[in-house]
């Protein structure tokens, strides 16, 4: 048996992962452990439903999203119990997801077990944030590579991983967002106690970490989407530094006016509905970018936090200023076409894909022994297992490609 312990850190994370775990939990030769840290700690955080026969394990801390000082202690405390958990479990895989400040301290905590790592979205920007660096650091300490993008899958490589190492498997986020029992207009306003969907809009925003004022960006949104009233949901800002900040005057905004709602999380039920019935998705969280384009999604992406990240035609890219922002949404409220894009990050298939390449992968032995990839070798190795057209016409696409 391979026993293969994922670690999640949010709720955003479980969207993305759970369809990796069904399908991980699916296979014979698969023990799957799941820790859940960070913000699945919080006061009042949800639980949080697993496969059968997968175990829970949770512990940590949870960042708070309100200053350095708490969060920098709660890593602490998630590296700590990390390591116990990995000296306890002894896994033979460890899986890691995306760049946030908690998802880093799984990875150190396992470190001196010396334990491969599997790193699902990897290779991707988002120059405005803190989770650029964390990202990449996840991405050296990895062993195994789960890109969403072709191009991802092409930066792994340059930052010196082997191509063997490397598969563009899709976001598995997508997975779950088309499994979802979608919702009727009237029934998903009905659920938010919204009025109507006309002209509704999809908010999230999250700090700018990188900025002299992480905060400063919620102003000019929430100065424009008052200028352009509409049914608006807000949806809470992830545990950053400065996080509860920005939630703490959503919260206060959206109580002041009856076309807004503060949620702060629609789940798996609601928010693909919401994808599915909004006019316009505006902010500036890794969603628009990612999973949006699936559902055709037009977005207003404001100010640098995603800054460098592939996005498709749907996504207009806006600097934080009130009148550029109130320009766009006058263009969105004008229309409710959506023109059909292209996804980036996949078709919604990419969970077995993953679950595969980790049940498949060679000896421990091999895996630790890892070279410096540094050659202009084709990156062919990276296109595998094609079982699907959106698969089949990225790999064509690339069968020559090289990492310089």
């Amino acid at each position: 048996m391979m026993k293969v312990l994922s670690a999640s850190t949010s709720r955003a994370d479980v969207g993305i992962l759970r369809p990796v775990w069904t399908a991980l939990a699916a296979l014979k030769n698969v023990e799957l452990h799941v820790f859940l840290t960070g913000a699945h700690l919080a006061p009042g955080a949800p639980k949080v439903a697993i496969p059968e026969g997968c175990r829970r394990h949770m512990g940590g801390a949870d960042l708070g999203g309100s200053d350095a000082d708490s969060a920098g202690h709660a890593m602490a405390e998630i590296a700590a119990e990390a390591a116990r958990l990995c000296s306890r479990l002894r896994p033979d895989i460890v899986i890691v997801i995306g760049d946030r400040l908690d998802m880093l301290p799984v990875a150190t905590g396992s470190l001196a077990f010396n334990i491969p790592l599997v790193h699902l979205h990897g290779g991707e920007l988002s120059l405005g944030a803190i989770d650029d660096r964390n990202r990449h650091a996840l991405t050296k300490l990895s062993h195994l590579h789960c890109a969403a993008t072709a191009s991802a899958a092409t930066r792994i490589c340059r930052m010196g991983e082997e191509p063997w190492r490397v598969r563009v498997t899709g976001a598995p986020g997508l997975d779950t967002l088309l499994a979802a029992e979608p919702l009727s207009e009237g029934a998903f306003a009905a659920a938010l106690s919204l009025p109507s969907l006309d002209g509704f809009r999809l908010v999230t925003v999250h700090s700018e970490t990188n900025a002299a004022d992480p905060t400063a960006i919620i102003h000019p949104i929430l100065a424009a989407l008052d200028k352009v009233p509409a049914p608006t949901i807000f949806t809470a800002s992830n545990a950053d530094p400065g996080g509860k900040v920005i939630d703490d005057l959503v919260r206060d905004f959206a109580a002041a006016r009856e076309w807004a709602v503060y949620r702060d999380t629609l789940g798996m039920e609601l928010y693909p509905s919401a994808l599915r019935h909004a006019a316009v998705m505006v902010g500036n969280s890794s969603s628009g970018i990612i999973e949006a384009a699936l559902f055709d999604l037009p977005v207003i992406n404001v100010g640098s936090r995603q800054a460098g990240r592939d996005s498709g035609a749907n996504v207009t890219h806006c600097a934080a200023d009130t009148d550029a922002i109130r320009a766009l949404l006058d263009c969105a409220g004008a229309s409710r076409h959506r023109p059909k894009v292209h996804s980036l990050y996949g078709d919604g298939h990419a969970a077995p894909r993953i679950a595969n390449f980790i049940a498949g992968a060679p000896s421990r032995e091999r895996l630790l022994d890892k070279q410096f990839f540094e050659g202009n070798t084709s990156i062919a190795a990276c296109w595998t297992e094609k079982s699907s057209a959106w698969y089949d016409a990225h790999a064509r696409s690339r069968p020559n490609q090289s990492c310089p």
